[in-house]
């Protein structure tokens, strides 16, 4: 019962702050010179999610960040809850997530606006997203991507393998891999039709950054083998 009334709690407080929020993120994303300014309002909401929620969190960091530097986030995705706590990693960026949540009202115009949607279905989809990815990057943004392609791993911890998209990117444009870890997230809220929280502590781990070699497709999957071993080994170290 306890369980129950703290989840209860926590998607309430998630639906407050967004409502709070979403003027200001949605006016934000209005204009792209003003997207950056969104994506770090994006980073206070998460700190403000998870500590009004009572849930402790912690970052690790495996290296000391660059201002100067983008990025390519890769994270592993078992559980809902790897969505807001990408929002605590003090790098903003922008996310390339599924083209389904462009239909949630507020949200959904927003979403779209300030990241980049891809269905995942679609050829076409892909190739607009690859684009859009390429122009995010081009113009300065860092990109994040859960490289599993969602939440599709039948034995988590056990990651589902990777897919290309945010290797090619790293290759083409030559910006290191970041690896994140979300080593706790799918005990604290499992992927089950339960939508039951545990109150435990959020461990996240920042690997230092992989740096691609060259531009050819053998460093492209290279890249995307060493991202993974990395994350997966953090994990069952974890365990």
């Amino acid at each position: 019962m306890l369980q129950r009334l703290y989840s209860i709690y926590v998607i309430l407080i998630f639906g407050v702050l967004f409502f709070l929020f979403s003027p200001l993120l949605i006016l934000c994303s209005l204009h792209i010179r003003w997207h950056k300014i969104a994506l770090r309002i994006n980073h206070f909401w998460a700190i403000i999610f998870f500590k009004i929620s009572f849930m402790p969190y912690c970052i690790e960091w495996g290296f000391k960040p660059q201002k100067d530097q983008q990025y390519i986030l890769c994270a592993n995705h078992f559980s809902y809850l790897d969505i807001p706590s990408m929002g605590l990693i003090p790098i903003p960026f922008k996310f390339i997530g599924k083209s389904s949540l462009t239909t949630i009202p507020l949200f959904g115009f927003m979403y779209n606006r300030l990241h980049i949607t891809v269905n995942r279905s679609s050829l076409k989809s892909k190739k607009e997203s690859l684009a859009k990815s390429r122009k995010a990057a081009k113009n300065g943004f860092n990109l994040a991507f859960f490289p599993e392609g969602g939440i599709v791993t039948s034995s988590p911890p056990k990651m589902s393998p990777f897919k290309d998209g945010a290797f090619v990117l790293a290759t083409e444009q030559q910006i290191p891999i970041l690896p994140i870890v979300f080593l706790d997230n799918y005990k604290i809220l499992p992927d089950d039709d339960q939508f039951l929280l545990e109150r435990k502590r959020c461990r996240i781990k920042i690997l230092s950054p992989i740096f691609p070699k060259s531009s050819d497709k053998s460093c492209m999957e290279e890249l995307k083998s060493i991202t993974y071993a990395q994350i997966q080994s953090e994990i069952d170290h974890s365990i």
